[in-house]
């Protein structure tokens, strides 16, 4: 992906409510950061904190209705919906004009659908349901949806009060800090960090593998459909091509965005606050740290797309191959992981 972050940086700030990103909780973090053993904190004051959040809710509310817990439901929703038309309408018609075997679509489209809603599952924290309803599942969403907690525990490296590992950060929706935390996804209502992150990477592969391959048998359902003159399944699969067109222009900015973030072992709060990241012909010369700039200078590189991502201020950066190889094979369950790798 190559060492320069301006064009994803630049993407992240305009794409701020397609990606994830919930900037009320982003913004009302506490940054700990950690110089071997010794954390130092600092923290919005309270009032503006409370500011910030009630600003960025009111982007989230029409006719008087906050939308914002309701997204994980709509999510969910759509993509069942989804998988009914294309194992009732798409899968049927493509098998009786080809002669394939709808066994082995069935298997190929349910093992999508289920990996991709069983990540999703572990991701999110919890779900605008009834009382009653939750209650019932409470404890599954509870312990799938602990995102890597710093928790005082005996023997354990990263106890709170011998200091918090160096990515480790505080959020609005727990009590304790999360290990390894990259944001906040609106999504999945739930905080990404040590403990789900490669669940929710495989989460947006497995729908933009959806949305492929829904837009390509949409268009194919719909030239054979055109010959059959079918009006009813014309309009599903119509709406179908709109779900998955609109899907893919979800899902795709936000993969190449963490894509570019894994393959530079840079977390999402990291690039937000700007930390590995310099800039060139500025008023206190090259390779100036972006967060040293005044802020009219600031503005003016940034909205120019010249942040240049610095390798050099990115301990945890060791190369492509091996940042990949660190992400999907480090082992994260075992209590005494830091998530600082």
């Amino acid at each position: 992906m190559g060492d320069h972050g301006p064009p994803y940086q630049h993407m992240m700030q305009l794409m701020a409510p397609a990606m994830n990103d919930a900037s009320p909780v982003n913004q009302t973090l506490t940054t700990v950061t950690a110089v071997s053993t010794q954390a130092k904190e600092e923290e919005l004051e309270p009032d503006d904190e409370q500011s910030v959040a009630e600003d960025k809710k009111l982007e989230y509310v029409y006719c008087g209705i906050d939308w914002k817990p309701f997204l994980p439901t709509a999510l969910v929703s759509s993509t069942v919906a989804g998988a009914i038309c294309v194992f009732l309408i798409q899968i049927p018609i493509i098998c009786r004009a080809t002669g394939m075997r709808e066994v082995a679509l069935y298997t190929t489209f349910g093992v999508l659908f289920l990996i991709t809603l069983g990540c999703m599952m572990c991701p999110r924290r919890n779900m605008p349901l009834s009382h009653a309803f939750a209650e019932r599942l409470k404890t599954r969403y509870t312990i799938n949806a602990d995102p890597g907690l710093s928790r005082r525990t005996r023997n354990v490296s990263h106890d709170i009060e011998e200091g918090l590992p160096q990515r480790a950060h505080k959020s609005r929706q727990y009590d304790h800090p999360i290990r390894r935390y990259d944001h906040y996804c609106k999504w999945v209502n739930n905080v990404i960090g040590l403990l789900n992150h490669r669940e929710f990477i495989l989460m947006v592969g497995g729908f933009i593998a959806i949305a492929l391959l829904g837009v390509l048998m949409d268009l194919w359902v719909a030239i054979l459909l055109a010959e059959e003159g079918s009006l009813d399944a014309e309009v599903a699969v119509a709406l179908h091509l709109g779900y998955s067109v609109a899907l893919l222009a979800v899902a795709g900015p936000i993969m190449k965005i963490h894509f570019g973030l894994i393959s530079r072992n840079e977390l999402a709060q990291e690039w937000r606050s700007n930390q590995h990241y310099v800039a060139n012909n500025t008023s206190k010369g090259d390779n100036v740290y972006v967060e040293e700039l005044s802020d009219d200078e600031f503005n003016e590189i940034f909205d120019r797309g010249e942040f240049i991502y610095d390798k050099n201020r990115n301990p945890f950066d060791h190369g492509f191959a091996r940042n990949c190889l660190n992400f999907w094979c480090k082992p994260r369950w075992p209590a005494d992981s830091s998530g600082n790798f």
